[in-house]
């Protein structure tokens, strides 16, 4: 009986790891195939906060000599005008209060400075504002991944929230 019961919960663990390989490999895949549409990055700073199914992400990647052609290329970033500095920071402002509420290794290292949001620069936001999820839909700020790249810094910072 209790190999039975040893089993059977062996093979239960290996079910629930395998799907959370499944999940976890979709969200690195995405993230980059995004972060792929560019040069290798030099390094790279992450941190998270939060488990299996609602976390927040800051990330910055430092690169060596992004041209504009490069980030043109990508088929994720744009350039960014003066409309889109409001949407981004709407964004960033949101970040950072989720920033605020999880608090821990996030909110330490978090140090993003919003008054480098300009025209020129370029960014990627993809969200499920509109989507359907369950009876009702995904509201602006429930599911969102924002890349912003600065050309002069030559750093692309990314936020994710889907809490």
């Amino acid at each position: 009986m209790k190999k039975v019961c040893l089993i059977i919960s062996a093979i239960i663990l290996g079910i629930c790891l395998l799907v959370s390989m499944m999940f976890l490999g979709f969200l690195y895949s995405h993230q980059n195939s995004v972060i792929s549409s560019l040069p290798d990055y030099e390094s790279k700073e992450f941190f998270t906060s939060g488990g299996f199914q609602d976390y927040t992400d800051y990330a910055e990647y430092i690169y060596d000599n992004i041209t504009i052609e490069d980030l043109k290329s990508s088929e994720y970033f744009t350039i960014t005008t003066a409309d889109d500095v409001e949407e981004i920071l709407l964004h960033i402002i949101d970040f950072e209060a989720w920033v605020e509420a999880c608090g821990g290794e996030l909110k330490e290292n978090y140090d993003f400075d919003k008054t480098i949001v300009t025209e020129g620069d370029f960014f990627y936001i993809e969200t499920k504002d509109g989507e359907p999820i369950g009876q009702g839909t995904y509201g602006k700020f429930d599911n969102y991944s924002a890349y912003y790249f600065d050309v002069d810094a030559q750093i692309l910072y990314y936020f994710h929230n889907n809490i």
